[in-house]
């Protein structure tokens, strides 16, 4: 049976991940490595000063699970070391949408990246919810229709592969999604939040910061949000990690050589 790598940035007890086991299981033998806590928004950190403690989890239809205290990257690593070569990896179902370049700030998006540098095809998943909903587990949050999209594309890349010059596919599903919802292949838009940082006062009276960011409304069509934003379709962006623009090289070469 193909092995599969499963993990995520809103960690191993997420019901997110949880409708993801059970709708790849019955594609293949599911290992589950994901953080024991919330890490979203970790982009592709490592734990590199300190150890990595991992712990075994009972989740229902995987063959195995272990939560591990460190970042998605740690997980697709730790799952890569322990135990070998995997035909497809799969991070998500996420909270929330994952949308433009800004993916690679995304835990989600990151841990596919990671994984596909260790030449396994790779989905990043993830499905648009209420703000507030992304704080928790996912409590409420009806998993069903990205469930039934992530099974039917890794079902597809298990049998046929990528295609050429692809190294992970960044999927985003709307929250008013069914079944019969049309899928547009797209490009990541160019930005998705302005970010900003606000001060604020403690009772002590000393300052403290958060960033925080302002949404981009406006979207170039055939983009990841336009297609989810606007036209309420299933986005996949087809993404390579060769973050090598095109570009004539003689050209730069003379630009940088002042000729």
């Amino acid at each position: 049976m193909p092995r599969i790598l499963l993990t995520n940035d809103d960690g191993i007890y997420s019901n997110g991940l949880r409708a993801a086991v059970k709708a790849l299981s019955e594609l293949g033998e599911v290992y589950v490595v994901a953080p024991l806590f919330q890490r979203s928004a970790s982009g592709r950190a490592m734990t590199l000063h300190r150890p990595i403690r991992a712990k075994r989890i009972n989740v229902p239809d995987a063959k195995i699970a272990y939560g591990i205290d460190g970042t998605p990257t740690d997980c697709v690593i730790f799952a890569v070391a322990r135990f070998g070569k995997f035909d497809l990896a799969v991070s998500g179902i996420n909270l929330g949408e994952n949308l433009s370049t800004e993916i690679t700030v995304s835990g989600t998006a990151s841990a596919a990246i990671e994984a596909s540098t260790h030449g396994i095809p790779s989905i990043a998943i993830s499905l648009e919810v209420e703000w507030k909903k992304t704080l928790g587990e996912g409590e409420g949050v009806n998993f069903s229709v990205s469930s039934f999209f992530l099974r039917k594309i890794a079902g597809a890349i298990l049998e046929k592969g990528l295609p050429r010059g692809v190294d992970m596919l960044n999927v985003n599903v709307p929250g008013d999604a069914t079944e019969r919802t049309e899928i547009a292949v797209t490009r990541l838009a160019r930005k998705r939040y302005c970010p900003t940082v606000e001060e604020r006062i403690d009772p002590k009276g000393n300052p403290y910061y958060w960033i925080v960011g302002r949404l981009v409304q406006d979207f170039e069509p055939g983009t990841d949000a336009y297609a989810l934003k606007v036209e309420r379709k299933v986005s996949v962006t087809p993404v390579n990690i060769d973050m090598t623009a095109e570009v004539d090289f003689e050209e730069l070469r003379k630009l940088l050589s002042g000729g």
